[in-house]
Parts: structure tokens; C-alpha cells; sequence
């Protein structure tokens, strides 16, 4: 379930690439459009490992993709003021991710018998 949390949210990054890649299109000077797709391009890769990692079981990912879910719920928070609309699904999506993750990852973050 939190695999395919996170990887829901790297397909919202990359539906956010394809739009500023297309819009960027449009612009006199698209530098800062395509700044922009670049980096939701690149974060949607960096999510799509991460789902895929936590779907296999990896250690890392558990902190990866906590280390996301409380970015995107503290910039859903910030978007509240300005856009409550988008800014409180943001946020709830970020902690349900990140209670989803938190929930999965228990036995990743247990020792190993080893």
C-alpha cells in the first residue's frame, strides 16, 4: 500500500514535467518553465525507486520516503494560506503516505537476526 502511495505521487511529478515541458513550449523564454519540468522529471524518477525499493522490502526507502511525505505535508500546509483547495489534499495525502509508510516499513526497520 505504501509502494503504490508513493509511486501515485511520482505520477503526479511527472504529469507536472509533461505540462511544464508543454508549457515551456509556449514561452518567449522557457528557461524557468523548463527548470521546472526537469526537476518534477527528477523527482518523479527519485519516488518511482523509492516505491519500487519499498516494495521490495530496502531499508533506505522507509527514511526516503518519510523524509518526502513530511516535505510534501509541510508544503501542503504552506499552500493552505494561498490555495486551501489544493493545499489541504497536498498535506492529508502526505500524512496518509506517511502513515502508510510507517506502517509498512516495521519490519524493514526491525534488526536483522543476523
Amino acid at each position: 500500500m505504501a509502494a503504490l502511495g508513493v509511486a501515485a505521487e511520482a505520477a503526479g511529478m511527472a504529469v507536472a514535467a509533461v505540462a511544464y515541458a508543454i508549457h515551456a513550449a509556449s514561452l518567449p523564454e522557457p528557461a524557468f518553465a523548463v527548470g521546472l519540468a526537469a526537476f518534477f522529471g527528477l523527482t518523479a524518477a527519485g519516488l518511482l525507486l523509492v516505491a519500487r525499493s519499498l516494495h521490495r522490502g530496502a531499508r533506505w526507502a522507509v527514511s526516503a520516503a518519510l523524509t518526502w511525505q513530511a516535505l510534501q505535508t509541510l508544503a501542503g500546509i504552506n499552500l493552505t494560506g494561498v490555495r486551501p483547495a489544493l493545499g489541504v489534499p497536498v498535506a492529508a495525502l502526505g500524512v496518509l503516505v506517511g502513515i502508510a509508510v510507517l506502517v509498512a516499513g516495521r519490519p524493514a526497520l526491525r534488526p536483522s537476526g543476523d
